[in-house]
């Protein structure tokens, strides 16, 4: 785990958006996760105080 992480888990949020991954103590995102938008847009991998920080992958709903 890095540095921060004190739980995995996975939250729905009211616009439909998912993430499932890793948090730290302020409920923010932060370590490895997987986040799929609304629209079907995903982004896999790393994650710090809530932002999108690293190696990580996006893949758009039509593919790309």
């Amino acid at each position: 785990t890095r540095p921060g992480v004190v739980k995995y888990g996975s939250y729905k949020y009211d616009d439909g958006t998912q993430y499932v991954g890793d948090w730290n103590e302020k409920g923010q995102k932060h370590g490895m996760g997987h986040l799929v938008l609304s629209d079907g847009t995903r982004y896999d991998g790393a994650f710090e105080n809530g932002l999108f920080n690293g190696l990580g992958v996006i893949v758009f709903p039509d593919g790309d």
